[in-house]
């Protein structure tokens, strides 16, 4: 076991650094760091960034808008599905919004929500609109799944409400749940900091993302594009040791 671990360091290690060595091979050909900056100087400006005060609290109050538009579309997306497995009206009446939702670009949603919304608040208003219908298709999927002869037997024994609610329909859809997390959690990021820098949204990793373009800091756009991935790719690892073996993330 211990072998296949440090084999699997390995591998990791040497797809890294055979990236890196396309990257820099990458910077010498073109030769301008205003164009593509090398890793050591894209290393450098990274380094720099994270000892300012200014890089965590961009990052948190980032965080905090991709934890308040997931939450919301996560509570919102199961109460409508759950309301939707119900209620056909409520289904028939969801389904165009869902679609119309799915099928349009974030940035058109970031563009009409700056008609509507103080700057500060797109960026948690598309993270919602984004990962609602992630949440209710997964969602009622799950619920279409449970396993209707559990339920007459259920209904048989006379098992009370709750305890078929615990025992069969949450086991039902959790995995179901999991894996709309699962999508979400890289799409919420992308979103919001896509809103970010369209709404130029002050105290944000967008903001700064889009003032290094503006300032020419190419390198300083790399280092904050390589944050960004870091940051979501390591609440993604977190998220999948606190959730349950059965789920998907």
């Amino acid at each position: 076991m211990r072998k296949k671990g440090y084999n699997k360091i390995a591998a990791v290690v040497l797809i890294a650094a055979f990236w890196l060595a396309v990257w820099q091979a990458a910077s010498l050909a073109v030769n301008n760091p205003l164009y593509l900056p090398a890793p050591a100087e894209t290393a450098a400006a990274l380094s720099a960034l994270v000892s300012t005060g200014g890089f965590w609290i961009s990052v948190m109050f980032t965080l905090l808008r991709v934890i308040l538009g997931l939450s919301i579309s996560f509570v919102s997306g199961i109460a409508f599905a759950y309301l939707a497995s119900r209620s056909r009206t409520v289904l028939n009446l969801l389904r165009p919004f869902v679609a119309a939702v799915k099928s349009t670009p974030v940035v058109s949603v970031i563009v009409l929500a700056l008609v509507y919304f103080n700057s500060s608040f797109v960026p948690v208003f598309t993270c919602v609109l984004m990962c609602f219908p992630i949440f209710y298709t997964n969602t009622l999927s799950g619920i279409r799944s449970i396993d209707k002869n559990l339920l007459e037997m259920a209904a048989v024994f006379k098992i009370s409400a709750k305890r078929v609610f615990t025992g069969i329909g949450i086991p039902s859809v959790m995995p179901h749940v999991y894996s709309a997390l699962s999508v979400c959690l890289g799409f919420s990021w992308k979103s919001v900091v896509a809103a970010e820098v369209i709404s130029t949204t002050r105290y944000s990793m967008g903001y700064n993302l889009y003032a290094t373009k503006l300032y020419l800091d190419t390198a300083g756009l790399f280092a904050w594009t390589v944050a960004i991935i870091i940051i979501s790719l390591a609440i993604e690892r977190l998220m999948k040791r606190a959730l349950p073996k059965g789920g998907s993330l």
